[in-house]
């Protein structure tokens, strides 16, 4: 093969290489939201007399970091690329929170801290757990977040608890994931509820 035929056949290979790198689709981010909470009833006895603030739910670390998480074995959690919350998962969480305790009518008023309402009661929530857990070879989607009420007056801690759920991951990719976090988010919140309701005026 002469130089010429050499050089025509790396320009041609070059060129069909730059091709195929230009043809190949650019991943880009998709942003996902949790899903409004189903309420399943109202706070049972009705709605605590008072002012119940939702304070900032506490978050640290890669947990409260907006790319979605998934988990391959106990010991290691890893990032989805292109994949990530619209807002901070504690930010999130403080938001569906108050919707759903308005929603359930579990107190006279639901507010979050910005308002500056003189509150009687604080609820504190810290999310643990927010992951596609594929450890053991099932897909689940997991939450855990403990939940606090506290009664401002005289600072007694009136309801403390760690909430954990783990549905399964029916469909496939992230969008099914998106909504067993959702649907787990709805069933502590839910839980939470009801565990409010025994709690006396």
């Amino acid at each position: 093969m002469n130089l010429f035929n050499r050089r025509s056949l790396l320009v041609s290979a070059a060129a069909a290489a730059l091709g195929a790198c230009a043809a190949a689709p650019v991943p880009t981010d998709t942003y996902y939201r949790l899903a409004p909470i189903v309420v399943a009833a109202p706070r049972a006895g009705g709605p605590l007399k008072g002012i119940a603030e939702v304070a900032p739910v506490r978050g640290e670390g890669v947990v409260n970091a907006r790319a979605l998480l998934f988990r391959k074995s106990a010991a290691e959690l890893q990032q989805y690329s292109y994949h990530f919350w619209a807002d901070t998962p504690a930010a999130m969480l403080q938001r569906g929170l108050i919707d759903a305790l308005r929603a359930a009518q579990a107190f006279d008023t639901v507010a979050a801290p910005e308002m500056r309402l003189n509150r009687d009661y604080e609820i504190m929530g810290t999310l643990r757990r927010l992951e596609h857990d594929l450890s053991d070879g099932d897909a689940r989607a997991v939450l855990e977040v403990e939940l606090g009420l506290r009664r401002v007056g005289d600072n007694t801690v009136m309801l403390l608890k760690t909430y954990a759920a783990e549905l399964p991951v029916t469909g496939s990719g992230v969008p099914s994931v998106v909504a067993g976090l959702s649907a787990a988010f709805g069933d502590i919140v839910n839980r939470f509820v009801a565990d409010l309701g025994r709690i006396p005026d």
